[in-house]
């Protein structure tokens, strides 16, 4: 009877150690290990990291209650349909944590190419750009409907201080955090590449 419990208990220690290999393989977990271990060093674009993993695990909480929602008057037990969701939403989390990471190497490889004023003046538009947008919207957007429009708020004022910290840390020497551009820029791009083959 022992031996019995102990393979067993072994075998679930094997099978959860499985999950959790299975786990930080994916996109949504290199996220998370990426924002962890830039907290100390570039603690803001850690933060950014961060809300870009809680951007994604928005879009897979919406996705999967969705589905949810449209499958729940057909299953009589409701089992079905919250395996449906909790799939759909899985498969949301990792595609748009890979489009995350995708987007990243992209941003990377652009500041590389143009340089730190560039990518400044790049950012600033942005930054314009998403501040025109979301006050816009939050002019339209009535009482009842705000909550719906705090992620945006949360993006814009993200990008606006990404910008204002860039400009101090990459562009005024006689700043006590300034940074070498490019050997950040290089850093990082070896950085998600390790964590894209997992390392």
């Amino acid at each position: 009877m022992r031996s019995t419990v102990q393979v067993a208990a072994r075998r679930l220690r094997e099978a959860g150690s499985a999950l959790y290999e299975a786990a930080r393989q994916t996109h949504a977990a290199r996220l998370a290990i990426v924002a962890a271990r830039l907290r100390s060093g570039t603690p803001l674009v850690a933060i950014l990291v961060a809300a870009t993993l809680i951007a994604c695990l928005s879009l897979a909480w919406s996705a999967g209650r969705g589905v949810h929602g449209a499958l729940l008057p057909a299953s009589p037990t409701g089992i079905g349909a919250t395996i449906a969701g909790l799939i759909a939403g899985v498969a949301v989390l990792e595609l748009a944590a890979a489009f995350a990471v995708t987007l990243m190497t992209a941003g990377l490889r652009l500041a590389y190419d143009t340089g730190r004023h560039r990518v400044l003046a790049l950012l600033v538009i942005a930054s314009v750009l998403a501040l025109l947008g979301t006050g816009w919207r939050l002019w339209e957007t009535g009482p009842a409907a705000l909550a719906g429009a705090a992620l945006p708020v949360l993006g814009t004022a993200g990008l606006v201080m990404l910008t204002a910290w860039f400009e101090r840390a990459y562009l005024r020497p006689a700043y006590p955090g300034f940074r070498d551009f490019w050997v950040d820029v290089v850093d990082a791009r070896h950085f998600l590449m390790r964590s894209a083959h997992g390392e």
